[in-house]
């Protein structure tokens, strides 16, 4: 796997599940050009990457949730 740091500029980029839902931690980050996105995220500490991964991992979980309902 990337380093974390990579993991969470991926995220930054976008939602893997959709563009930018406003109900996530990342979305105002994600309206900044993308070069200011990355400054963001260079400055962030390991711990400030770990809560970050651990929201969007919750979030994950919801959304599979979520969608495994959706088509039963």
């Amino acid at each position: 796997m990337p380093s974390k740091r990579v993991y969470v500029l991926g995220l930054l980029v976008a939602c893997p599940y959709e563009a930018n839902p406003a109900t996530c931690a990342l979305y105002e980050i994600r309206k900044k050009p993308l070069k200011e996105r990355t400054a963001w995220a260079r400055q962030l500490t390991d711990k400030q990457i770990e809560e970050i991964i651990s929201v969007h991992q919750k979030c994950s979980v919801r959304r599979e949730c979520e969608l495994s309902l959706a088509e039963e």
